[in-house]
């Protein structure tokens, strides 16, 4: 063979070995870009947590007190409920930003029939019943009008905050009766059940999302809504359950927490929604769904406490403090967008 033509050969599989070398080389980049990411987010997040509660720790007596992370953890038993719902719907790829509100008219409308006169149980029950009828509402009409929810779900929350603040304006301040404050401040073995019961809670949500085919459902619906569709998943219907999950979970957390303050409070569980989806979005999920776990929204739901906790003890006004969460909210929600940007 002349030289020109072993030249001209090895020219030409240079040229096509390179475009595959290259190609290869952006795969590998692409599909390690996200990863690479994620567990940069995870770390950062610890990194920054521990500091932050060092700082506190060392700058504030009573912050590692037992007392006050003992009310921390409390407080945050309380809302669990909420906080799980919202978690297992954005993990299907649907927010509801209507929870702060169903969470406020549940809690003071159980509160006012308790003063009523009614059974407690049938308290709970209405404040049940408003959380599922809500979650209802949007999911119907998410699924079949084919509504964005985040849309939909600032026009339910609008609507169903107006209520909740007639119904405390209507209590004028009225304590909540006796055995009505007694639900959340019971306890077993010195211990609030609440705590008791968030424990146990969390372990069987993390079994069921994990082990179940309920759970490996929600996950692949969130992931490629289009191919659970194909593969015989109800997808309307498990999107229509899951809101109707959060609205009664949400309802849950609001009679524990009316319960807890004695008083019909307008501002209650007010921007709660936005605490929440940040909790979530730290904790993992995305908002593009597929992502996500209970347990982790848990516990950034309760990193998020202690940062406001410690806040309050600076004297941090809270109009600063709704900054803060919202700076936040804003970091993490672009770090999310630009890794599943990455992963595409």
């Amino acid at each position: 063979m002349a030289e020109s033509d072993i030249k001209s050969t090895g020219a030409n599989a240079a040229n096509a070995i390179t475009p595959e070398i290259k190609s290869t080389g952006a795969n590998a980049a692409n599909a390690i870009t996200p990863a690479i990411g994620s567990r940069l987010r995870s770390y950062g997040i610890i990194v920054v947590a521990v500091t932050v509660l060092a700082f506190l720790g060392l700058t504030r007596s009573h912050f590692m007190s037992l007392p006050n992370i003992y009310s921390l953890f409390y407080g945050v038993s309380l809302d669990f409920y909420c906080v799980a719902g919202f978690t297992i719907l954005i993990i299907m790829g649907e927010i509801d930003l209507s929870v702060g509100s169903v969470y406020a008219l549940a809690g003071t409308t159980a509160g006012y029939l308790a003063t009523q006169g009614l059974p407690i149980w049938l308290c709970t029950a209405a404040a049940l019943g408003i959380g599922i009828f809500v979650g209802l509402f949007n999911g119907l009409l998410v699924v079949h009008l084919r509504i964005n929810s985040i849309i939909l779900t600032i026009g339910t929350l609008l609507l169903v905050r107006g209520l909740a603040d007639v119904v405390a304006a209507k209590m004028a301040g009225e304590r909540y009766i006796e055995a009505f404050r007694d639900i959340a401040r019971a306890r077993v073995f010195s211990v609030n059940w609440t705590i008791i019961a968030l424990l146990v809670l969390l372990t069987m949500a993390e079994f069921a999302m994990v082990r179940s085919a309920v759970g490996r459902a929600i996950y692949y619906i969130g992931n490629n809504r289009r191919s659970a569709l194909i593969h015989g998943i109800s997808v309307g219907w498990y999107r229509v359950a899951g809101f109707a999950l959060s609205g009664a979970l949400a309802s849950i957390s609001g009679v524990l927490v009316a319960s807890r303050i004695t008083i019909a409070d307008v501002n209650m569980g007010r921007q709660l929604e936005f605490t929440i989806l940040t909790a979530a979005v730290l904790g993992g999920a995305s908002l593009f769904g597929g992502r996500g776990q209970v347990v982790n929204s848990i516990v950034s739901y309760f990193f998020l406490a202690m940062i406001l906790n410690g806040l309050i003890m600076f004297g941090v006004e809270p109009h600063l403090q709704q900054v803060i969460v919202g700076a936040v909210l804003i970091v993490i929600v672009g770090l999310d967008t630009h890794l599943n940007r990455e992963a595409r």
